[in-house]
Formats: structure tokens, C-alpha cells, sequence
């Protein structure tokens, strides 16, 4: 399987009906919502296994400040800036708000944890627009931050994103480039008011629009399998002619959890785990695009480094979005990028 890259798009998307099944009528975007991210620097999959941190002359400590520590991906973010700051030799600090409802709370984290003066920040914006003004006090105060895994609406942070409307985008395209002749299928979306469930949703289903590819549902669920699979049954039950379907984050129906008429259905999936690694081992899953959450900690160390050394710094980085196949197993730099260690604590 070879890897199709493709440039970054951002949008925020507006769903029309926020319900547990829609239609992919119903689901409507604003000409605003399909502006591009225009990126100043572009990783590629090979970047995220060459990249690595330089070492300091002098004593640095990095702060690292997140919504909340039960997040799978925050705890995967953590871990690779540890590994990152553990490789450079510099003191890592992190802090948490108590939750992505509360971005007060992680205002308070921030604010608490600029007094301690580190040399360098990473965060990942509960509130995209709630932290900026914390955001850019800090960068005021002369401490550089990086935006990892989110951005926010600061104009004077650096960025490391990978933009979700755009992993959208190459999902269509691998469906489109399966059935050349068309074809019908269901979108797990994931919840309806989180940012990353939409825009992967926005992208999917705008790249789709001139094709021959049909969207016969939107099915949206909390982060509860078993809720999105039920939800995916009644989907299924109203329209039974399923071809393709497309998980924006795999943990939201895994392929071992379909029922038994769709078990051979063309499967794609956002986010690469040990289960979606496990399915296209098998054979379950076709096609799985990585969110790269280690990858996205260690870079950030890397960018801040690269900062305080007083590098030309791009302001707005981007992360692959490019799928893997069973193929791409054999190599490293996927699972690397993506996997925690089993022996690893996170923080609480």
C-alpha cells in the first residue's frame, strides 16, 4: 500500500441536525468553513522517524499544559514529549485543567504554571478561543509556545497540527479510487460537537460531492462503541446497502465489533491503535489514517527547542495525513508515531 499525501485544509463545520442519524443532506458548511490552512512547513511520515530533538547548552524546562490527563491521545502527546525532552536532556513539566468543558480551569494551569517562568510552553487548547488571550500573555511575557495536537486562535504561537478536514479529504479519495463505479456507505462520525469529528466529516463528505460515491447515512455517537454501533445498526437496518464504511476515529466502531453481514464491508478508519493495527493485520480493515499523537508531543519539544535556539521557525506546521495499509506494518515510524508503551504511567 503507498501512501497518498495531500495538502492541509482547515474548517470548522456547522452540523444542521446534531442527532444520532442523519442524512448526508442535512449536514451543511459555510464557504468560511472550507478556507485551507495554509501551512508554513509540511511533515512527512519519513519526518516523524528523522526528526530529532538538539540538546541545549544551558538548563531548559518546557511546560506542558493540557485540558485533562484521561484523554488517550493527551496521554500518547504526553508521552512523546517525554521521550523528546528525555533524548535533549531538558526538564519537562505538565500541567492539567480539570476537563474540556472547563478551559477555565486550564487558564488557571497556565497562568500558575508562567509565574514558575519556564523557557518554553506546549499546549493543547481546551478552548481554541477561551486560551488565546492566556496564550498570548505568555508569549508576551518572552516565553515561546507551540500550539500541539489543537489550534488556537493566538496569532503569536507557533503551531503543530494535523488538520482533520483534511484527513477527511484522503479518506474520500481512497473510497473513491475502491469504487471507480460507485458505491454507498455509512459514516461513523463520532460526536457531533467535537471539532475533530466534524471536520474530518466536512472533508469527507466535500471531497465526495462530485463523485459517483453515495453517503446514504451520518452517524454520530459519543465516545461509546457500544452506543455507535447500535447507532450504526439502525443505520444499517433503514438502508441495508452498505459498500464502504468510514469511521472517523476507528476506536468509534472498531471492524471486529460489525455485525456479521458487514464484516467483509471496505472499512477505513481515522486514528491508528493496537486494535485498527490488529484489524488490518487481519484483514478486517482496509485502510487506516494515523493521527500521530506521540509524534505530535515530540515534535512539539522539537519545535520549542528549535525556537529557543533562535531558529527561523515556521508558524504554522503541519502533520501528515496520508493512509497505511497492512503493508505499512513492516514499518516502524507508524506504530512509533502512534503507540504508548504498555509499561508506561500516565500522569493523574
Amino acid at each position: 500500500m503507498k501512501t497518498r499525501p495531500l495538502g492541509l485544509f482547515t474548517a470548522t463545520v456547522m452540523i444542521a441536525a446534531a442527532t444520532a442519524q442523519v442524512s448526508a443532506q442535512d449536514v451543511t458548511f459555510t464557504d468560511a468553513e472550507r478556507v485551507p490552512l495554509s501551512c508554513d512547513k509540511q511533515f512527512t511520515v519519513n519526518d516523524l522517524a528523522t526528526l530529532k530533538p538538539t540538546a541545549p547548552d544551558a538548563e531548559i524546562t518546557i511546560a506542558v499544559s493540557v485540558p485533562s490527563f484521561a484523554n488517550p491521545y493527551i496521554q500518547s502527546l504526553i508521552y512523546g514529549a517525554e521521550k523528546a525532552a528525555n533524548e535533549a536532556g531538558v526538564k519537562l513539566t505538565v500541567g492539567a485543567g480539570r476537563g474540556f468543558m472547563d478551559p477555565g480551569s486550564q487558564i488557571s494551569q497556565l497562568e500558575s504554571s508562567a509565574t514558575r517562568r519556564p523557557d518554553a510552553v506546549l499546549i493543547n487548547p481546551a478552548d481554541p478561543a477561551g486560551l488565546a488571550a492566556a496564550i498570548d500573555d505568555v508569549v508576551a511575557s518572552g516565553i515561546p509556545v507551540v500550539d500541539i495536537g489543537t489550534l488556537s486562535m493566538s496569532e503569536n504561537s507557533y503551531k503543530l497540527v494535523q488538520d482533520d478536514y483534511s484527513q477527511g479529504q484522503v479518506a474520500a479519495q481512497a473510497v473513491i479510487e475502491q469504487f471507480q463505479n460507485g458505491g454507498k456507505g455509512v459514516i461513523v462520525a463520532g460526536p457531533a460537537n467535537a471539532s475533530w469529528s466534524r471536520g474530518r466529516t466536512a472533508g469527507f463528505t466535500d471531497e465526495l460531492a462530485d463523485s459517483s460515491i453515495e453517503v446514504s447515512s451520518i452517524v454520530w455517537s459519543d465516545l461509546d462503541p457500544q452506543q455507535a454501533l447500535t447507532r450504526f445498526s439502525n443505520a444499517v437496518q433503514a438502508d441495508p446497502e452498505v459498500d464502504w464504511i468510514y469511521a472517523t476515529g476507528s476506536f468509534l466502531l472498531a471492524p471486529q465489533s460489525l455485525p456479521a453481514e458487514y464484516a467483509e464491508t471496505f472499512y477505513l478508519g481515522g486514528t491508528l491503535t493496537n486494535v485498527s493495527a490488529e484489524s488490518l493485520q487481519e484483514g478486517t480493515a482496509n485502510l487506516i489514517l494515523p493521527d500521530f499523537p506521540v509524534a505530535v508531543g515530540y515534535l512539539g519539544v522539537v519545535l520549542a527547542l528549535k525556537a529557543l535556539a533562535g531558529e527561523d521557525l515556521a508558524k504554522v506546521n503541519c502533520l501528515p495525513n496520508e493512509v497505511m495499509g497492512k503493508d505499512n506494518l513492516d514499518e516502524p515510524v507508524w506504530s512509533d508515531a502512534s503507540f504508548v508503551p504498555a509499561d508506561w504511567k500516565a500522569p493523574e
